[in-house]
């Protein structure tokens, strides 16, 4: 086991590395563009989080896994369920009330909700004694329902994607039957379609996905253009660390695309770094959950944590490389964002607290049947 931890943070290094130099040397863009904005200011803000992620990952880590378990539906959820209600009675931000507001601390709750929904999925499909269409689909949807409802009324359309997304992965390796899969896709189409219909997906949302759907034939758009310009450009080792040009006509260079900029700095080889890592990363997170953990909602969680991953980093590097239209989601652990980076903490801290229990409880058993 003690392999397996120094590999995770070997990977988890690497993510770290990679962010606070990409987000010091995409800072560097905008402070050219925007004044009032320093790229010190962007690096001491990711360092912040960190920290903040690192002190919230230790404490998951202090309260063992069995705990956050058994607390997920008197705690965690309702929680999570209020914090998403309250979120929506702070002042709008562009239109959308993500955010809630604490001084010059802002949190952005729905980050929280996917680790909330991991952990009370988790939970169910692994007390599970019986599973038929009722546990497997019914529950688990009555479950996600609220929260997706809630994140889709800020709006956030990409982040209400992603907690489907995490719902439907829980599903599957959580045991449910293929045939009440397909029906649960159906239903979520048939949604999209009522949703859209009704006017209930903002103008903005439908110009990204047609801008998208419009730039696969052939039709250029500035913010694809760009970053496969800056990815093109770094050729196979980059211009080097901070001389990036294209980096300065990049919309959110520091968070959405983050993946363009090391592209172009790093070029081929350290966009083949980063992607490897992420795939050591989550290929060793599914090794340890299906041996480490002792119990089968541990495995569940670790799992379905290494997925979200997973489907979070897919999605990011698909929008950076124009195969998928631009979302704001962002590239775990490297992007900057506050609320992102502290809610991985905090989920990857639960990943340890579980794996720790584990192999407590092992020790203690080898120990009794030697007395």
């Amino acid at each position: 086991m003690k392999r397996t931890y120094l590999v995770l943070a070997l990977y988890t290094s690497v993510f770290v590395i990679f962010g606070l130099v990409f987000i010091y040397s995409a800072g560097i863009s905008m402070e050219a563009r925007h004044p009032d904005v320093t790229a010190s200011g962007f690096l001491e803000k990711q360092l912040i989080a960190y920290a903040i992620g690192l002190a919230g990952a230790l404490i998951m880590i202090y309260m063992k896994g069995s705990w956050h378990f058994k607390n997920a539906f008197t705690i965690y959820y309702p929680l999570t369920l209020i914090m998403l209600v309250a979120v929506l009675f702070f002042p709008d931000r562009g239109g959308s009330n993500r955010w809630i507001d604490i001084g010059s601390f802002s949190l952005q709750v729905s980050e929280f909700a996917k680790i909330s929904l991991l952990l009370v999925l988790a939970k169910h499909f692994g007390g599970l004694k019986k599973r038929n269409f009722l546990t497997t689909f019914l529950i688990p949807l009555g479950m996600t329902a609220p929260l997706a409802i809630l994140v889709f009324i800020e709006p956030d359309l990409s982040t209400t994607g992603i907690i489907v997304a995490i719902a439907f992965v829980m599903m599957i390796i959580g045991g449910i039957k293929m045939r009440y899969l397909s029906l649960a896709l159906i239903f979520v189409v048939i949604l999209v379609l009522v949703l859209y219909s009704g006017g209930f997906i903002e103008d903005y949302q439908i110009q990204r996905i047609t801008s998208f759907l419009t730039s696969l034939t052939g039709e250029e758009h500035e913010q694809v253009s760009y970053s496969l310009m800056a990815i093109s450009s770094g050729g196979l080792t980059g211009k080097g660390l901070g001389m990036g040009l294209v980096k300065y006509y990049l919309p959110v260079s520091y968070s959405d695309f983050i993946f363009a900029v090391i592209g172009e700095e790093l070029g081929l080889v350290g966009l083949l770094v980063l992607m490897f890592a992420y795939v050591g990363f989550i290929r060793e997170l599914i090794v340890v959950g299906l041996r480490g953990s002792r119990t089968l909602e541990g495995k569940l969680y670790i799992i379905g944590f290494a997925l979200y991953i997973m489907i979070q980093a897919t999605i990011n590097i698909a929008v950076n490389l124009g195969l998928f239209p631009p979302t704001g989601v962002t590239l775990p652990f490297v992007s900057s964002g506050g609320s992102s980076i502290m809610s991985l903490m905090i989920g990857y801290g639960l990943v340890f607290s579980i794996l720790l229990e584990s192999e407590e409880e092992k020790e203690k058993g080898l120990q009794d049947e030697k007395t």
